[in-house]
């Protein structure tokens, strides 16, 4: 059991860290003996536990009796080395410096930021910044594009497991990873047109002619793409009388598309609710380049189809990030047109605030997968967990971790199909290693002229089919998610080689089991946080929604 020492007003943040790092917890009390003792206080001065791990970007009331030098630094982002990584730092973070410390973590600059100690058959870890801020930051801000490849959440929680495993200590987790998969996929699309007939001689249709014909010339050229590419390009763009006169099939058609190439893996469409609607971009400014050319009612015939083969029909939201009641109108306008209850929403060029996550709540949503980048692929909120907002009740939100846009787009990332693959290669390791949700969106007209990039999503589609993911819907991954949550703890013992285990659920037979993982360390070296980590070992057990046994480690 970990014991926590936190600020005044952060229950939410650690209730939700702890979701995401789903260990047997609670917070200190008097009565109690813990393992672990984990305190962010500026009034912590000891605790008798065989571990005590204190986070703190500034003094606090051990730091003098440990003899501890503390010094802020100057700089606004300090950045340590763990993981193989650099593991940005965002809040206030301080030097620390101590005679007799028997390991230390250092910065990308090589100053001390965390050192280990011990004494008395006593533990310490001193962190020169807060974790809990830290978690906040992630959770309410977001990290910026430039740090967007790396997992940050995800490695604070590596590095924390690391620690309690390094001291020796033994650690039972319900990690984020579905029983018999090694991590969750969900392939989302974003429906922003549907059909090129809709446009005559718009923006949009200038802007395919230009790109389909000037922009694959110049790509080929250049050894960008494929003169394959360049040959269907031109053929799409001089069919187009043909499209509008109804000769010729129109090849902005996503659906049939999509799930020829899916086959029997779920995917979830985001859908436009109401059409020629732009929105507000929160300025009571309305971008007419945003508003869309059809809306639910132009695709019903698609619904049973899609829904038949366990498909998702989700919102793709206008203005419900920035009111409640257009939230809604907007819900329910894809439910009526569906028939399903539909609970999912992305919200249209990802537009967000601080307050869209409670406007969706209240709106009626039960998740929103919109926290992602534009420009980037990786992890806004430095996780690929779903997670629930600092404040809110219900509502969970899955990161979107890979939008083809970012990927390809001049502009943005603007990568080659060849050189984006590393990239998407490194996702997938991160998920193997920390579990959660690879969250993708394809739009409705990548598969088509003048983008062509489906050579790369059947690629994509093969390696995910091969990487021991659970492919399914966004809702339904989102659910599995919400069973996690609802694990409690009722007894966890160790003695002479075994565990004894009192684990349960909520049931839910529809998502996959939960998995159990007990870790228990090789070693009990100095309780260091060094940038290596202890070797260790774990025991996974599955189970459905009850576990009571006991077994050997």
């Amino acid at each position: 059991m970990i014991g926590v020492l936190s600020h005044e007003g952060e229950a939410n943040v650690v209730g939700e860290f702890f979701e995401l790092f789903k260990v047997p917890w609670e917070f200190c009390r008097g009565d109690r003996q813990y393992r672990v003792i984990l305190s962010t206080r500026d009034d912590f001065e000891g605790r008798d536990a065989k571990l005590s791990i204190l986070y703190n970007g500034g003094m606090t009331g051990y730091d003098a009796s440990a003899q501890i030098d503390v010094r802020p630094l100057q700089t606004k982002r300090a950045t340590c080395r763990y993981g193989g990584c650099e593991l940005p730092l965002y809040g206030q973070v301080s030097e620390l410096a101590a005679p007799g410390c028997a390991a230390k973590l250092e910065s990308s600059r090589g100053e001390t930021l965390a050192i280990g100690m011990d004494g008395n058959g006593r533990k310490t870890i001193r962190a020169g910044f807060d974790l809990f801020r830290e978690i906040r930051f992630l959770l309410e801000s977001g990290q910026p594009a430039g740090h967007a490849r790396v997992p940050t959440l995800d490695l604070h929680i590596a590095m924390l497991r690391d620690w309690i495993l390094g001291a020796g200590i033994p650690l039972v987790e319900v990690p984020p990873v579905p029983a018999g998969y090694d991590f969750a996929c969900c392939l989302t699309h974003d429906i922003d047109f549907c059909g090129i007939r809709r446009h005559r001689l718009d923006h949009t249709t200038l802007g395919f002619l230009y790109r389909a014909l000037w922009g694959s010339l110049r790509d080929a050229l250049s050894g960008k793409c494929r003169w394959e590419k360049v040959r269907r390009n031109w053929k799409a763009a001089l069919s187009l009388p043909a499209v509008y006169a109804g000769f010729v099939e129109d090849f902005w058609q996503p659906f049939k598309s999509y799930r020829e190439a899916e086959k029997d893996l779920r995917s979830t469409f985001f859908v436009i609710p109401f059409r020629e609607k732009a929105g507000s971009d929160g300025t009571n400014r309305e971008d007419a380049l945003r508003a869309c050319r059809y809306d639910i009612d132009d695709v019903r015939m698609e619904v049973p189809g899609l829904l038949s083969q366990g498909c998702e029909i989700g919102v793709h939201g206008l203005d419900a990030w920035r009111d409640s009641a257009s939230g809604r109108r907007e819900l329910e306008r894809i439910r009526e047109a569906t028939g399903e209850s539909a609970t999912g929403i992305r919200m249209h060029w990802l537009y967000f605030g601080d307050q869209s996550a409670r406007m969706l709540e209240d709106a009626g949503y039960a998740y929103d997968s919109t926290a992602g980048y534009n420009e980037a692929v990786g992890y806004r909120c430095g996780t690929a967990q779903a997670f629930r907002p600092v404040g809110l009740e219900a509502l969970l939100e899955l990161p979107l971790i890979v939008q083809d846009t970012a990927l390809f787009y001049p502009g943005r990332m603007g990568l080659t199909e060849e050189g984006a693959w590393p990239l998407i290669l490194e996702l997938l390791g991160h998920a193997k290693k920390h579990g959660g949700a690879l969250t993708l969106n394809w739009h409705d007209r990548s598969l088509a002229p003048e983008r062509l990039w489906g050579d790369f999503y059947a690629g994509l589609l093969r390696v995910l089919r091969n990487s021991g993911a659970w492919i399914d819907t966004a809702s339904r991954a989102v659910r599995w998610f919400a069973k996690r949550r609802t694990v409690s703890f009722d007894g966890v013992s160790f003695s002479q080689g075994k565990v004894s285990l009192r684990v349960r659920s909520e049931k839910d037979e529809s998502v996959p089991g939960l998995v159990v993982r007990v870790h228990t360390p090789e070693n009990d070296r100095a309780a260091g946080p060094g940038p290596a980590a202890p070797q260790k070992k774990y025991l996974d057990v599955a189970f459905s929604n009850v576990l009571n046994a006991e077994f050997p480690i």
